[in-house]
């Protein structure tokens, strides 16, 4: 265990660096950055890749035997890494909030986690814009800028301001539609942010109350996930079992009462579309 600790404590240290050179990376070619479509809707920067190879080259100087996996990496890194035991694996997305970025708005950030044989040990999420660095370590709670997270205490819909995330090819009659609009009649506001890992942080700060997505990827909430359930929050996939970071689906509140009245109304969406 101590050994351990050792290695996720020179990781927080290596990882913080590491965002802040990414996150500077992303501010100064903000205004010149390079845009294409990965997929329709799904954007891709430049900045992105850099910012990336500025993560990766300073990660694996530090822990060359450790594995690296970045939302720019080749599918077949992401199968690998999935259906592998691996012991020490970085998850990483180098800018999260990409059609954000592209338009200049200043709601992105860099997401970095480590994770421990699966499970998510070390959380840094660094929005450059607002110079606010969110970190976590499993069990020893959160952290903005060195002061300590803890989520809401809203315990009802009706009071609670909520974001959510939908997949960039979302479509008028999808499910995600129908569950927006039921969260939006019975809430007090929905916000749709753009950066599922600061969404997640913001659960973590209070600024939220609740988020939920479907559709999300590890890079997206690895880091953000273990940032906002140290701060108290209440995580789970949206049928209230365990959060799979692999799973794409999430319901995260700051109060289990909030959690589960959102749940259940997400749920309710989902069995009248069946």
């Amino acid at each position: 265990m101590q050994k351990m600790d050792t290695v996720v404590y020179d990781a927080m240290h290596v990882g913080i660096e590491a965002a802040q050179a990414a996150g500077k990376i992303l501010c100064d070619m903000l205004e010149t950055a390079t845009v294409r479509e990965k997929a329709p809707k799904d954007l891709v920067t430049d900045a992105d890749i850099a910012a990336q190879q500025c993560i990766e080259s300073r990660i694996l100087a530090a822990f060359p035997c450790h594995q690296f996996l970045g939302e720019e990496c080749l599918q077949p890194n992401v199968i690998q890494a999935m259906t592998s035991n691996v012991e020490w694996l970085w998850v990483v997305d180098p800018l999260d909030g990409t059609v954000n970025y592209a338009h200049r708005m200043p709601n992105f950030a860099v997401s970095i986690a480590l994770m421990h044989r699966g499970q998510a040990v070390l959380g840094i999420v660094l929005d450059p814009m607002a110079g606010e660095l969110y970190v976590a370590i499993l069990g020893q709670g959160a952290t903005v800028n060195g002061r300590k997270l803890q989520s809401s205490t809203c315990t009802k819909l009706d009071s609670a301001l909520i974001a959510a995330s939908f997949p960039p090819q979302v479509q008028k009659d999808s499910i995600e539609i129908a569950q927006f609009v039921d969260i939006l009649v019975h809430s007090q506001s929905v916000r749709r942010l753009g950066s599922a890992a600061l969404n997640l942080c913001y659960v973590a700060q209070g600024r939220l109350d609740a988020y939920w997505a479907g559709f999300l990827k590890v890079w997206d909430v690895a880091a953000g996930a273990l940032i906002a359930t140290e701060s108290g929050a209440i995580l789970s996939r949206h049928d209230g079992k365990p959060h799979d970071p692999w799973g794409g689906e999430l319901v995260v509140a700051g109060s289990e009462q909030l959690h589960r009245e959102l749940r259940c109304r997400l749920q309710a969406v989902e069995q009248d579309a069946c």
